[in-house]
């Protein structure tokens, strides 16, 4: 190759990559406010994240602001209706017409083509429905609130089990490596002695066989780890970074079934259901509320001005009203009492709305209790069942340990060390599969009654 030749490689390599970096800032720029991930990530980062950037989180948050704006400035709906207007007339034909008779003589007054009318008109109606209006507001406030909790306590709890399932698959990793590092040593030193003729082929092949078994159990754990912890960097709101190392274990001391008995009232489902039945009933008060009269408090003022032209419009004096005044009014609307009219069969839907919110708060609190129940026992049947692991695991350990000592003394078979090695593995990847379930049942429970 040339030296010029190799001079416009050089060059062009250059430009590639000035071209390659302008186009990543661009892409960077793009990607708008996008969070990179962190290199270590705790459970608490992690749920933080998820709750200042997930939508469905955003969603309930902003229902909840719009709800309690409108509870809180729920006295605008004693506001009265206020409306103006300004009409400008220029008639076809300035008929004359008879005003007034004065001395057995008719007077008549000519109008001007050109006229100009204002209007105002405010308008109060008092009736028992709008404050129990106002107090609905204040009932889908608390709708609004339970809803954003809810849907915080939920996510914190899918953040936390998919964190511990990450974390669990990362340790099960570690110790697969661990375990094909072992074994690939052991294939070494096996290459070693069958070349030297000191033991035989068989062991070799069950070396080299064990090795090339681990290899694809770690790759296909590696590649589902990869993309789990892209799935997890997504619900946190985080750019895609597969060296995101987590911090945390799995404690399970502090765990007790005892925690939630009795707190099946703090219960969100619960809660949300007694609310319901009261939103249902104060929706029953302002439907009856209609069957009552209204008192309506009006003041109307038009005054009209007949050849804008030719008077002054700032002369009060040249404005005159036709109907202006204050009124006060009793309107009773009867229809209501007519049977089988909208407003009744509009009260009879309320009345069996109300009669199933009743039973669903009360299905709520017998589920409730049920749950409570069945999580206990589910939680004691899972704190025992880690006191046997826990015995398995050390037993397993101290089985291994002997094999090892009993092949390295050369009165071990090289199966039975794989073997024992194996199970070691399993029984603590068993024990921390164990652990995950018995937190994933307190996650669970925090979601339902809060954590303490």
């Amino acid at each position: 190759m040339s030296r010029d030749t190799k001079h416009t490689l050089r060059v062009s390599m250059r430009r590639l990559r000035v071209i390659a970096a302008v186009f990543a800032m661009a892409l960077s720029a793009a990607a708008g406010s996008a969070e990179t991930a962190p290199a270590v990530l705790t459970v608490e980062d992690a749920v933080a994240a998820a709750l200042a950037n997930n939508v469905a989180v955003k969603a309930a948050v902003f229902n909840e602001r719009a709800k309690k704006l409108e509870s809180d400035y729920s006295f605008n709906k004693l506001f009265p209706s206020v409306s103006v207007s300004a009409t400008a007339l220029r008639l076809n034909e300035t008929n004359p017409s008879l005003v007034a008779v004065a001395g057995g003589s008719g007077v008549y007054y000519t109008p001007d083509r050109n006229n100009l009318a204002l209007g105002l008109t405010v308008q109060e109606v008092f009736n028992p429905a709008v404050l129990i209006l106002m107090n609905q507001t204040v009932l889908e406030a608390r709708d609004g609130s339970i809803g954003r909790e809810q849907a915080e306590r939920n996510m914190t709890a899918a953040v936390k089990k998919m964190f511990y399932q990450l974390y669990v698959q990362d340790r099960t990793i570690e110790l697969t490596r661990s375990r094909l590092a072992k074994a690939q040593e052991r294939l070494r030193q096996a290459e070693v002695s069958y070349q030297l003729g000191q033991i035989a082929e068989l062991n070799f092949a069950y070396a080299s066989a064990n090795v090339e078994n681990i290899i694809p159990q770690l790759r296909d754990m590696e590649t589902a780890r990869a993309a789990m912890i892209v799935q997890f960097q997504e619900i946190l709101g985080f750019d895609s970074r597969p060296d995101m190392a987590l911090s945390g274990s799995l404690d399970t001391a502090d765990v007790s079934a005892e925690k939630w008995t009795g707190r099946e009232a703090d219960r969100l489902d619960v809660r949300k259901a007694e609310l319901l039945v009261k939103r249902t009933e104060n929706g029953l008060k302002a439907q009856n509320a209609l069957l009552m009269p209204n008192l309506i408090v009006q003041y109307k003022a038009d005054p009209a001005l007949n050849g804008p032209g030719d008077n002054k419009v700032t002369d009060t004096s040249n404005w005159r009203q036709s109907s202006g005044g204050l009124y006060l009014t009793v309107s009773w609307d009867l229809s209501a009492f007519i049977p089988m009219s909208d407003f009744q069969i509009s009260r009879a839907q309320i009345k069996d709305q109300l009669s199933l919110a009743r039973a669903a708060e009360t299905d709520a609190r017998r589920k409730a209790v049920d749950e409570t129940a069945n999580k206990k026992r589910a939680i004691e049947g899972s704190l025992a069942n880690l006191g046997n692991l826990e015995r398995s695991l050390a037993s397993t350990k101290r089985a291994y340990e002997l094999t090892e000592i009993s092949y390295k003394a050369g009165a071990g078979r090289l199966t039975d060390l794989q073997d024992a090695e194996f199970n070691s593995q399993q029984a603590e990847v068993t024990l921390l599969a164990e652990k995950l379930k018995l937190m994933s049942f307190v996650f669970d429970w925090d979601a339902a009654y809060g954590a303490e």
